[in-house]
């Protein structure tokens, strides 16, 4: 069930089972999402898409039950790719999405990919972790190919 791509410096459709030890794979969740969230949904949802997915996430997150420790492995499951925490502070929480899901994604949308969907799952998952409101943005970094998530604390 697994594709090769001719070209080893591009990222690879693999099948869930393999060894997670290649971190240059796609899995086949990638797929999926990638079909609904960067073609169908926008065109239902045309310019209300940022805002929608926003709060898409924002609700997926209260469904799911989520805690701030569970964000990188349901990121993993779900095909959105690698989350890291990078920077923590009193009045915020910087993640880094990374990993070929995100690559494909620069690649498929000329450098101006959508991850408000990801952002708003991170935002409620850390507003109900620490019990304060919480605000997410995010800024994409087409040379990288990454994406920085912060979540803005409002604890009035």
């Amino acid at each position: 069930m697994a594709a090769k791509s001719n070209d080893l410096n591009k990222p690879t459709l693999t099948d869930d089972t393999q060894d997670d030890k290649n971190e240059n794979t796609l899995t086949e969740n990638y797929f999926a999402v990638s079909v609904l969230r960067d073609f169908i949904l926008p065109d239902l949802l045309d310019k209300d898409t940022v805002e929608l997915l926003y709060w898409a996430g924002k609700n997926l997150s209260r469904q799911l039950i989520l805690d701030m420790q569970s964000l990188p492995d349901l990121f993993k499951k779900a095909g959105f790719g690698k989350l890291e925490i990078t920077k923590q502070t009193k009045h915020s929480y910087i993640y880094t999405l990374t990993g070929p899901e995100v690559v494909q994604r620069f690649d498929t949308n000329n450098d101006d990919p959508e991850f408000s969907l990801e952002t708003g799952i991170i935002a409620e998952t850390v507003e109900k972790t620490i019990g304060a409101y919480c605000l997410g943005t995010y800024t994409v970094n087409s040379k990288a190919k990454s994406v920085s998530i912060k979540i803005q604390i409002d604890r009035n």
